[in-house]
């Protein structure tokens, strides 16, 4: 993946999304489970001090006194965290023995006879959620206010706020990997139109297919169309540039024609050497014409090549071929290939590229000629191999003979193009053509192909 991955991007950004939510969400429910601690401590706060509200009474001699003291152990231990205080008139009479010698603030903030709850300051400069209750008692001098101020150190809520916290952030880390793991499918789930467009598009590359198929979202239907009209358009221009070639070569038919007149009538006339000159002129003309189209012919065909062939069966039609234009010879042809090798390439370009190169080698072999098709792990490709046992091609000439067409012997009948067309055919479908000297001796020329137009038998058409 990429950092300029769209799914990349997609994934970091929902997962950066996530954790944040999920780190606010901890935030506000820790926020929330505070006021749940806060709320149950002001429940134990309250009933301790109904407790008290029962237990306080005024005796004979004016004097305040309980009838009963709060049971919780921790009134009874100095600065032990829950506190209580009992007076009258801002005078504290009665305390908890947790107090020791201090006093708690007295709340005056609302009516008497509501409770009031609020944070203080503590013993020991501790933070303190206190409660205050009023109420009235009679006496012998009638009835009188007392009050009573109750608190709990917030430093006792602490420890269950934090198990709480220890509680819910597992859960809170298994959601963000179980939203981020959905995340990761919805995406998977979501760009699998592109994906599925990619797959056409290299369909269309590997020349399996013209136009992209298949059905696609609303959002991506457009793009879609546009690339299939950009496919149509490209295919009416093949169309027109072959048009253009065959109309060219239709064209130059005529002058060549009306030159080979000429030349028979120089003949004629006696000037037999100028007829010569004229008809090789001719021939050199005709033969890059015929290399030319060719040319035009491959990269038309390469551009828009739909269907298969069986390589292997071509192969053993074009030998018998070349066995039956020897039978003046004694050519031994061997062919070695698997049984069956399928190639996206056209039928005629293929055997423009075979008949060629095994015609070259059964021109020139003086016994031998040797055909191999395998599949070749060093190149990734399709191999083909055609050697023979004729002179071969110096080394230093090798290409020259290649790009102008010439020959080796005049005396061996032929324009000398065959190699050059062949090579040109190979590159059309992004191939490469070598030569070199033959372990038989002549000339070996080694074809080797992408394995992109290697296909499966089921991708050829039905016969």
């Amino acid at each position: 993946m990429t950092p300029f991955s769209l799914r990349g991007r997609l994934l970091l950004g929902s997962a950066v999304a996530i954790v944040v939510a999920t780190f606010l969400a901890g935030v506000g429910i820790n926020a929330i489970s505070g006021l749940a601690v806060r709320a149950l401590a002001l429940s134990e706060i309250d009933e301790e001090l109904r407790v008290l509200l029962a237990a306080v009474d005024i005796n004979t001699s004016n004097q305040l006194f309980l009838d009963d003291t709060p049971t919780d152990p921790r009134f009874g231990v100095p600065n032990g965290g829950f506190y209580w205080q009992v007076g009258r008139n801002g005078t504290v009479e009665l305390r908890s023995q947790s107090l020791w010698e201090q006093n708690l603030p007295w709340l005056r903030s609302r009516p008497r006879d509501a409770g009031r709850e609020t944070d203080m300051k503590g013993p020991n400069g501790s933070h303190l959620l206190a409660v205050e209750r009023s109420v009235s008692i009679p006496s012998a001098t009638g009835d009188q206010i007392v009050d009573i101020v109750m608190a709990l150190d917030n430093s006792e809520l602490a420890p269950a706020r934090w198990r709480f916290f220890y509680a819910m952030a597992p859960s809170l880390g298994v959601l963000s990997v179980a939203l981020i793991g959905a995340v990761v499918v919805f995406l998977r789930y979501g760009l699998r139109p592109l994906h599925d467009l990619r797959n056409a598009l290299m369909a269309v590359q590997e020349r399996s297919a013209r136009q992209i198929t298949g059905q696609f979202p609303h959002e991506v239907q457009p793009l879609v169309d546009d690339l299939n009209g950009l496919l149509t358009s490209r295919e009416t221009q093949l169309a027109q540039a072959r048009a253009r070639a065959g109309d060219l070569a239709h064209g130059l038919k005529t002058p060549l024609a009306a030159l080979e007149a000429t030349a028979r009538t120089l003949a004629e006339e006696g000037m037999s050497e100028r007829a010569a000159a004229i008809r090789t002129e001719i021939g050199r003309m005709e033969a890059q014409i015929k290399r030319t189209l060719a040319q035009t012919r491959a990269s038309l065909a390469a551009a828009h090549t739909v269907g298969v062939l069986d390589a292997s069966a071509d192969l053993k039609k074009i030998i018998s071929v070349m066995q039956r234009l020897s039978v003046d010879r004694d050519i031994k042809f061997k062919l070695f290939a698997p049984p069956e090798m399928w190639l996206a390439i056209d039928e005629a370009d293929f055997a423009d590229i075979t008949g060629n190169l095994i015609d070259n080698a059964r021109k020139w072999a003086k016994g031998k000629v040797k055909v191999r098709l395998s599949v070749s792990p060093v190149h990734d490709g399709v191999q083909l191999l055609i050697e023979d046992d004729g002179p071969g091609l110096p080394e230093d000439t090798e290409k020259a003979f290649i790009r102008r067409g010439r020959r080796l012997d005049e005396s061996i009948a032929g324009t000398g193009f065959g190699l050059a067309i062949a090579k040109d055919l190979v590159e059309a479908y992004d191939g490469q053509m070598t030569l070199a000297r033959s372990a038989l001796g002549g000339l070996s020329v080694t074809v080797n192909l992408p394995a992109r137009l290697v296909k499966d038998r089921q991708a050829a058409p039905d016969v």
